[in-house]
């Protein structure tokens, strides 16, 4: 399923995918923010039909994220959900950057 969720001015793009890896919530964080951030935490709730969180599993995005710019995140989850529901849990800023026009969100 691909989403696109605003949260503190970082956007995540998402899709759940199954590979050699086993079975994952992938995508990429788009970041909206005047600051490089770093360190950014990732929550995937699977979500139940009824909206009842079933189960929850963290990540990070890999590297730095420049401002205007994106990073991959890749999170492991214990099974299959009919929905994935993905929050930036924390992030460290970095340096303030010139602003820049973000990059339009990767439909995965």
């Amino acid at each position: 399923m691909n989403r696109l969720l605003p949260v503190l001015g970082v956007l995540v793009t998402t899709v759940a995918t199954e590979s050699h890896r086993g079975l994952a919530v992938e995508g990429w964080a788009y970041n909206g923010l005047p600051w490089r951030i770093t360190n950014v935490r990732v929550r995937v709730d699977s979500v139940d039909t009824n909206g009842k969180v079933i189960a929850s599993a963290a990540g990070w995005v890999l590297g730095n994220v420049n401002a205007g710019g994106r990073g991959y995140f890749y999170v492991a989850v214990s099974s299959p959900a009919p929905t994935y529901r993905v929050s930036v849990q924390s992030f460290d800023t970095v340096a303030r950057e010139a602003p820049v026009q973000a990059p339009e969100p990767e439909v995965l």
